[in-house]
């Protein structure tokens, strides 16, 4: 999918160990937290050479693979020749100053790549888009010597979260059969209770969010391309599913977060305490059987600062992920349900205009038009706003 924005794109990756924290998936003491990244960021178009596979290392990755992988082999061989829009250690453009950031957190056990399309459409308009990889957590890592680190589910503590997930599902689906906020709260806080393994996890995603962004104000002192050219004044955080709700606790318990989306994560942690105080994007899929299609309007309704709710209606949970792309369903066949009616690039578009759009706004100070109400080249889009409101379908 092609990018819409006036610069090239450049990309790089980097690979880091948190020496201060241990790391809880390995029985080693020893051990110490992995965190990697992806940056996009917008290039001087001449030194635009070298064009970034879509998939990096995708024949590597396929060889260590566990048999239990969902993707079939076939996938990688697919996808090992599909071009990204981005290039390698390009030079980073000269034409701002400096360039604000976004930070990504992926979905639970999803890849760094899994949002591509959105961090470069980011980066093509003027960002600095940075996907993290919460290690054991994701599907793989590229390690600074540049092998691929496959993270497998057979990890115990891995088990420990997904029987957790599975032995309270009953409760999340109680959330979408009320509309009345004492009880949505009442749920979310069993949630909480009934999963103590995840709520560590989240934990361990907010710091590893605050842990780069220590690395990027390294990285903004130290020769290379990204030097002086990081607005560290203007980041803000965005994920998908549980990558949303990390998104939302990094805006609680880290200042240098300015600003928030959670795409289509029911919001879990300090939030059901603390309400937000810093703008806020919620962005719902169309879930037709619910009684309350926007799980989180408890937060929305007690935040304290601009927040904004939106449903796209078509929709299902893994539209919100390059998996909306057509060429994934040519190659996965995913079962009826897994994605909604909705085609997959216009999808991507409304997300990607309207994350941008909030991004511009309560980063950039820009004026923005699309964020005021119901737009009618968007009419897939029901929104609402804390500072001034509009009817959401129900």
């Amino acid at each position: 999918m092609k990018t819409t924005g006036p610069f090239d794109i450049g990309t790089m990756r980097y690979y880091f160990i948190d020496t201060s924290r241990p790391e809880i998936f390995t029985p080693e003491n020893n051990d110490h937290r992995e965190v990697a990244i992806k940056i996009w960021y917008p290039a001087n178009t001449s030194s635009c050479i070298k064009k970034a596979p879509y998939i990096e290392n995708a024949m590597e990755i396929k060889k260590k693979l566990s048999e239990k992988s969902s993707l079939p082999p076939s996938f990688f061989n697919e996808m090992a020749s599909v071009k990204s829009n981005s290039f390698y250690n390009a030079a980073i453009s000269e034409k701002q100053n400096k360039y604000p950031i976004i930070l990504f957190s992926h979905a639970y056990n999803a890849g760094m790549n899994a949002n591509s399309i959105l961090m470069e459409e980011l980066a093509s308009y003027g960002y600095i888009s940075v996907s993290i990889g919460h290690a054991y957590e994701t599907s793989h890592f590229i390690q600074g010597n540049g092998h691929v680190k496959i993270f497998t589910g057979d990890n115990q503590e891995l088990i420990a979260r997904a029987t957790e997930r599975k032995k309270s599902f009953y409760l999340q689906r109680k959330i979408n059969g009320t509309n009345d906020e004492k009880e949505l709260k009442s749920i979310i806080k069993k949630i909480m209770d009934k999963r103590p393994k995840i709520m560590e996890s989240l934990t361990m995603w907010a710091e590893d969010i605050t842990f780069i962004i220590d690395k990027l104000e390294e990285l903004n002192q130290s020769e290379g391309i990204l030097y002086n050219k990081l607005d560290l004044d203007k980041i803000g955080v965005i994920g998908h599913s549980f990558g949303g709700a990390a998104s939302g606790q990094a805006c609680l318990v880290e200042k240098r977060c300015k600003a928030g989306v959670n795409l289509d994560g029911l919001q879990i942690g300090d939030m059901i305490r603390r309400p937000l105080e810093k703008p806020f994007m919620f962005i719902h899929h169309d879930n037709k059987a619910a009684v309350n299609k926007t799980p989180n309007i408890l937060f929305f309704n007690q935040s304290k600062s601009t927040a904004y709710m939106l449903l796209i209606k078509g929709t299902s949970h893994f539209n919100f992920s390059d998996l909306s792309l057509p060429l994934y369903s040519k190659i996965l066949k995913p079962p009826q349900g897994f994605l909604g009616s909705i085609d997959g690039y216009r999808c991507l578009k409304i997300q990607n205009d309207y994350v941008r759009a909030f991004f511009d706004k309560h980063l950039c100070n820009k004026k923005v038009d699309l964020l005021n109400g119901p737009s009618k080249d968007y009419p897939e889009v029901d929104i609402e706003t804390t500072t001034r409101r509009f009817a959401i379908s129900r």
